[in-house]
């Protein structure tokens, strides 16, 4: 099967360089290289002396070595760096799943985390977290949990922090899938993008080494602001890891020489950085919150805190179709937002919460005067 169009990317290629209030990015609003310097207290000067040869096929070492810091018994050699997850991901379900196997998931997802095992000829078991929205519980739920192992699928893939919905494994879900993946044969990806970003103080949970088969994707650029860099990897049990590498030879090959050093900075010294990300990111989701629970957001009925990441789903009022409201919100009042319609789905708007405080600020002020607006759109 053929990769269809990426349903999310042709918005955000319209919308994102031009709002005035940018939701509809899925990280944190990039910094420019100056900013980055001062947070990470570096001289720029280093640039200058670094080699602009190719770096290792599986990345520089120190950098693999600072990344495996991340994991809990994990060594270089079990760290592929890639050019952002998205590679990292193409790699593994090109070498984990084959024609008729059955990737598990929840949905919504992202379009990359299920288009890709599509296209290899898989069936896509969907695991449906909208209830769970509606609900006043936390997590993903036992129950939900429980349907990702059902049928024994060959590839069981578990976002967390979850992307568009912003639930993350709580405890019970922790301890449901250690004790699910125990007599589990098959494998368990582990996309953890937003590690950085969640409830815990320091970093979420991971679930690499649940099992013997379990692989984890990661990466510094939305949490951090860095999207540019491109920089993401892919941990698993060592051998695994080099078939993974051989088969990046025939990708991008290496990465930049440059964002590897910078990536390396960053996460030598991420603490500062990341604490002053979580204060913007805590107060932007605070202020919808309570902006959309005081009935002050046209077209939106409720809407629960995401728990980690940038993203959140808030609904829609009935009738609305996302993506006219979507359109209506940039159009009226500036405000960029990607519709649940991009996701496979109806009936919601994916918010992100990465925005600077004050043109997030300044952009719900702008969505609260659209009440007319929405009602004729009702209406139509």
């Amino acid at each position: 099967m053929d990769l269809r169009e990426f349903f999310i990317e042709d918005r955000l290629e319209k919308f994102r360089t031009e709002a005035s209030c940018n939701l509809g990015e899925s990280g944190i609003r990039n910094l420019d290289l100056g900013h980055l310097a001062e947070y990470l207290n570096l001289d720029l000067r280093e640039l200058g002396k670094l080699s602009l040869a190719d770096s290792p096929n599986s990345g520089r070492k120190d950098l693999r070595e600072e990344i495996a810091k991340l994991y809990k018994n994990v060594s270089p050699d079990q760290v592929l760096v890639t050019t952002g997850t998205g590679e990292a991901l193409f790699i593994a379900f090109h070498l984990l799943l084959q024609s008729g196997d059955i990737a598990s998931l929840f949905w919504p997802a992202f379009q990359a985390l299920y288009e890709v095992p599509r296209s290899l000829g898989g069936n896509l078991q969907k695991v449906n977290l909208l209830p769970r929205l509606e609900s006043q519980e936390l997590g993903f739920g036992k129950e939900n949990v429980n349907l990702l192992f059902q049928n024994s699928p060959k590839l069981i893939v578990f976002n967390h922090p979850h992307n568009p919905t912003g639930i993350i494994a709580e405890e019970e879900d922790k301890k449901e899938i250690q004790k699910l993946a125990a007599n589990f044969p098959n494998w368990i990806l582990f996309d953890e993008h937003y590690r950085f970003l969640s409830e815990e103080e320091d970093l979420g949970w991971s679930g690499f080494g649940i099992c013997e088969n379990s692989i984890s994707t990661g990466s510094i650029t939305k949490c951090f602001g860095v999207m540019g860099l491109r920089i993401g990897w892919l941990i698993g049990p060592k051998n695994w890891i080099v078939q993974a590498r051989s088969m990046k030879d025939y990708l991008t090959h290496t990465v930049s020489p440059i964002s590897e050093f910078l990536t390396l900075k960053l996460l030598q010294n991420r603490k500062t950085l990341q604490g002053k990300i979580k204060e913007t990111l805590n107060a932007n989701i605070r202020n919808f919150a309570h902006a959309a629970a005081s009935d002050k957001l046209p077209g939106v009925v409720s809407f629960k805190e995401p728990r980690g990441g940038v993203v959140g789903f808030a609904k829609l009022q009935t009738g609305l179709d996302s993506r006219k409201f979507a359109d209506l919100l940039y159009e009226k009042a500036g405000v960029f937002v990607l519709p649940s319609a991009d996701f496979e789905t109806e009936g919601y708007i994916r918010l992100g919460f990465g925005e600077t405080e004050e043109r997030f600020r300044l952009g719900l002020e702008r969505w609260s005067n659209l009440g007319s607006e929405v009602i004729a759109l009702l209406n139509k």
